[in-house]
């Protein structure tokens, strides 16, 4: 057969595997736009109308900062990488290589299972950039900020962005995980990331309701706390039932919830609101110790 002939029917493979199982990369493009904004500007109007807790510090630089950074994010990873399920193909045909198939051929069973796995892949690699001292330099500039709100949903260092999409990459591609749990996933973390970061406090009942199951609102904010014990817990993104199992967990009172501080105490909270010292973040934590 044809080196021509391999290739398209690769493509017809990957296609009807991967493609067929998320929609159309139009409907999935529509799709991932509507959850995005629809959750960001959902999250923004909550936190309008009824602000948790009121601001320390001048909102409108550091907003247009964690946005502003997320944008070029977006745009810089769109470059550099192309859907694995585009790229996985390209390598079997020139290499003359078969990389690893997905294991688990039913669908929905599949995708769930990738689900899991992607979201479990999400806690060991938030746990790493806390224990690693390099990683902590870069991602703590998501802890800097002295104000969570819903734009620190996106406030990731570029460095820490990229290297990270090109993992989660780097292993969907050699996986095979299904198109459809990395959409799902994906969605997910980021609608998950916009009510958690919210400057919102959910019903009651709501809250513990979702805490055996899911990262909420309560649980994220612990997290972003500048005392050691507290920042050190809660790596979940999606599902909390990681950090049950890995011993991370931890819950606090609603007194408790209310006194948290927010940053990282290495770094003075007004010198990470304006875009240009939010990228030096690792730079000046180099010099000013660790933080954690």
């Amino acid at each position: 057969m044809r080196r021509s002939e391999q290739r398209a029917r690769c493509n017809a493979h990957f296609r009807r595997r991967h493609i067929g199982r998320s929609g159309s990369p139009q409907e999935d493009a529509r799709l991932s736009l509507a959850i995005l904004l629809g959750s960001l500007l959902a999250v923004a109007a909550w936190e309008f109308s009824g602000p948790r807790r009121r601001r320390g510090f001048p909102a409108p630089w550091r907003r247009l900062g964690n946005l502003g950074i997320w944008i070029a994010n977006l745009g810089v990873t769109a470059i550099l990488l192309s859907p694995a399920y585009v790229v996985r193909p390209q390598i079997e045909t020139l290499s003359g290589l078969r990389l690893p198939s997905w294991p688990i051929a039913h669908t929905a069973l599949g995708v769930a299972a990738g689900f899991l796995l992607l979201d479990l892949m999400r806690y060991a690699v938030h746990r790493f950039e806390h224990a690693v001292p390099l990683l902590w330099r870069f991602h703590a500039l998501h802890h800097s900020d002295p104000d969570v709100d819903v734009t620190t949903a996106v406030r990731h260092h570029p460095i820490e962005y990229v290297a990270s999409s090109v993992f989660y990459w780097l292993v969907v591609l050699l996986l095979d995980v299904p198109a459809g749990a990395v959409l799902m996933h994906g969605l997910a973390v980021f609608a998950a990331a916009a009510v958690q970061h919210g400057n919102i406090r959910l019903p009651t009942i709501v809250e513990r309701s979702l805490q055996p199951m899911l990262v909420t609102t309560d649980l994220h904010r612990i997290h972003h706390s500048v005392a050691a014990t507290e920042a050190n817990a809660n790596y979940g993104a999606v599902l909390s039932v990681w950090d049950r199992m890995f011993a991370t967990y931890l819950w606090l009172s609603p007194g408790e919830l209310d006194g948290i501080t927010f940053g990282v105490l290495a770094l003075p909270p007004r010198d990470c609101l304006r875009p240009l010292a939010m990228l030096r973040t690792p730079w000046m934590l180099s010099r000013g110790g660790s933080g954690e």
